[in-house]
């Protein structure tokens, strides 16, 4: 984690300091010099402040008012309570090349000085451990920005609007929340890995299985765990490059006596016709494992995999190729030619609980 750090500015002007591990990160001060273990968080948009043009996006850096006339004094007196006030903000604009950072930093300095209170501001300008609501910006206040004083876990709060709640979640005519960034969610990890559960997953005899699910859905993990170590040959297109040279690989495994994993997305019935096709030329069954994990899922999965450690490399999944995949999906049934579909969910398992704790801090992808 490399930092670079500027001299200490007056109050209610901006330190910057940039720090580059995992995606971009900025901690902005506003002459918040305070060691303090109780530490009172909060979002900037939506929570703060809010746009004067009534937009839900800022039409330009001045478009931006302060939410609530209440906001200011309820700030100081958390401060006479001994708490530093910190604000935490994801603004993927800056790495996209949309916003700049100093506008950015120079509005930040105009919302401090109209507030006239000490702040630590953290800013993450990309994806990566630092994005909210993965807790990386928490993380480096406790362990790195607060002076070696201890934070009291128990006692400090951040306050977000991004809970995901639903439309008219309150009186008003309230819209849904744009993200559930600011919520944590819960995975059951004790889920059934099959249905049907009494289904075998793998055959004495040879076959093809072909794959069925989103980029992300957990099929490379499962293949690799469950049935490339009872001796098929994995067939996919990220490391062959075509489905043409898949369905070769194919072709070319089952002469040879072996059976088949193939690990592509298959979302329709033409891409998986290829297979079965294959199948019924060799007079051998083709099985079809339909990977359940939804698109939010797989999208949590897919950004969990970008900031995890791993020696593996995953090509790049953006909304594109999801949406792409949302809109061929046709759900496999036994007559396109399958002989058996089984629906996989997905289970998470993990290294250690630190990788566990990293993915339970839901993201929107």
């Amino acid at each position: 984690m490399a930092l670079r750090q500027r001299r200490s500015s007056p109050r209610n002007r901006v330190r910057r300091v940039r720090v580059t591990a995992s995606g971009m990160q900025c901690e902005l001060r506003g002459g918040s010099g305070a060691r303090l273990p109780l530490v009172a968080g909060f979002d900037i948009d939506g929570c703060i402040i809010t746009t004067k043009s009534g937009k839900v996006f800022p039409t330009s850096p001045d478009d931006w008012r302060i939410l609530y006339p209440e906001i200011q004094p309820r700030l100081a007196s958390l401060l006479k309570k001994g708490y530093k006030v910190v604000f935490f903000t994801n603004q993927m604009g800056i790495s996209r090349g949309k916003l700049r950072p100093e506008v950015f930093k120079s509005k930040v300095e105009d919302i401090l000085q109209t507030l006239q209170l000490p702040v630590q501001v953290f800013v993450a300008t990309g994806p990566g451990i630092y994005r909210k609501p993965v807790i990386g910006m928490w993380q480096h206040l406790c362990e790195k920005a607060n002076a070696g004083v201890t934070v009291d876990q128990s006692e400090s709060f951040y306050v977000g609007d991004a809970a995901g709640r639903p439309v008219n979640w309150a009186p008003g005519k309230k819209k849904k929340d744009f993200s559930c960034s600011d919520r944590l969610r819960k995975l059951d990890s004790m889920a059934r890995l099959c249905d049907p559960p009494t289904a075998s997953l793998t055959s004495t005899s040879q076959e093809i299985i072909v794959a069925v699910g989103f980029p992300g859905s957990g099929k490379s993990t499962f293949f690799q765990t469950h049935i490339v170590p009872k001796g098929y040959e994995y067939v996919n297109r990220d490391t062959l490059g075509s489905w043409q040279n898949c369905v070769k690989a194919c072709e070319r495994g089952l002469k040879e006596g072996r059976s088949i994993a193939v690990d592509n997305t298959n979302p329709d019935p033409e891409s998986r016709k290829r297979y079965i096709d294959i199948s019924k030329s060799a007079g051998v069954p083709c099985r079809c494992f339909n990977f359940m994990a939804s698109m939010e899922l797989a999208k949590h999965n897919n950004r969990f995999r970008e900031m995890a450690p791993s020696n593996a490399k995953h090509v790049p999944v953006n909304d594109m190729i999801f949406h792409s995949y949302k809109n061929k999906f046709v759900t496999p049934t036994l007559s396109e030619g399958f002989s058996e579909i089984l629906q996989i969910h997905f289970v998470p398992n993990f290294a250690d609980s630190q990788l566990e704790a990293l993915y339970r801090q839901f993201s929107e992808g």
